[in-house]
């Protein structure tokens, strides 16, 4: 394909960009109209120009107000910041768990304030972020009002627990010392009461022993008894069917008159009691030692202070043996007499 004008003659020594002048045209005119074309080109960059310089104006301005707006908002963040944290740290000193609190409470607020500020830096909606941060400022404050109101409460009930501490141990000290004194008062008593009970005993052991009736003049007849029943004393063992033991009850004061009773406990040479529960044979209480004893039987007789003969009878059915035997006699639990005889 030919691209070269139809004007271009390479004979033609001054050729034209715009191919052949008409006729009639001379070079003025022509630079006339290469010159006017040069000035609007001129004019179209020119105002081409102008307008870019006005729109990279506003948007130099737009971004210096914009710098400035974040500038003022970073300031009033950090100015809002250090009140509140000048605020929370004026509150601290009173204890550890609130310092602790409000400590927390600070590193928080560091967080947020971080936060903010790339919300700043963003271009983003930081207002809301910002209203917040001085909610949670106020809310902090309350919390930490709160907590020192409760601290004061809880400081006046561990006062009110403590003077209550101080006066119950005062009551308990005051509780001991007369308890100590009571149990002391208390021992005493019992002491003393021990040692009346002792001396009343010793005393009550004295007029026992005193109010028992002695024995004298003991003897024991063995008797036989014939077919009709006479009696008659015999010293031979296989002939004796019944002992009667009879003694003399003393004269005694002390004793109120009424009827006394003697147990008499007759031992065999073998040094054992005679012994028939179906003969009246029982056991009593030696007070002197302590001790039970068995008896052979009784004899009782009404007394009146002085002295009156008593008698009792053994008669067990059955031979005795003969060799040496011991009678004792009883009252109110003291040996009062003693005796013996001999069966050949």
């Amino acid at each position: 394909m030919n691209n070269t004008p139809s004007s271009f003659n390479p004979s033609n020594p001054n050729p034209s960009p715009f191919g052949a002048p008409p006729k009639g045209n001379d070079p003025q005119k022509r630079l006339i109209t290469i010159m006017g074309i040069a000035i609007g080109l001129l004019l179209l960059t020119s105002v081409w120009l102008m307008i870019s310089k006005f729109q990279t104006s506003r948007e130099l301005n737009a971004a210096n107000m914009e710098l400035s707006e974040q500038k003022a908002a970073l300031t009033e963040l950090d100015a809002k910041y250090k009140d509140a944290v000048t605020q929370l740290e004026m509150q601290k000193g009173i204890n550890e768990e609130l310092d602790a609190k409000i400590n927390e409470q600070i590193a928080q607020l560091e967080q947020n304030k971080s936060k903010i500020e790339g919300l700043i830096r963003q271009n983003r909606d930081y207002k809301g972020a910002m209203a917040r941060f001085d909610s949670e400022k106020k809310k902090y404050l309350a919390e930490i009002e709160q907590l020192k109101q409760d601290l004061n409460i809880l400081s006046e009930q561990n006062t009110q627990l403590t003077a209550e501490k101080q006066q119950l141990g005062a009551d308990l000290t005051q509780t001991r010392t007369q308890l100590n004194e009571t149990n002391s008062a208390k021992a005493a008593l019992i002491t003393e009461k021990s040692q009346l009970e002792t001396e009343r005993n010793y005393l009550n052991k004295k007029v026992d022993v005193a109010s028992a009736v002695k024995a004298g003049n003991i003897q024991v007849k063995p008797i036989a008894l014939s077919n009709s029943g006479k009696e008659k004393t015999k010293s031979r063992a296989k002939k004796v069917d019944k002992l009667k033991v009879c003694f003399t009850a003393e004269a005694n004061e002390v004793v109120e008159p009424g009827q006394e009773t003697f147990y008499i406990i007759v031992m065999d040479p073998t040094g054992v009691p005679l012994y028939l529960e179906t003969l009246g044979s029982g056991v009593t209480q030696d007070k002197r030692k302590g001790e039970e004893f068995r008896y052979t039987t009784v004899a009782t007789c009404n007394y009146s202070g002085e002295a009156v003969d008593v008698c009792g009878s053994w008669e067990p059915g059955q031979n005795f043996v003969k060799g040496r035997y011991s009678v004792d006699i009883y009252n109110k639990g003291y040996k009062v007499g003693t005796g013996a005889f001999q069966l050949k």
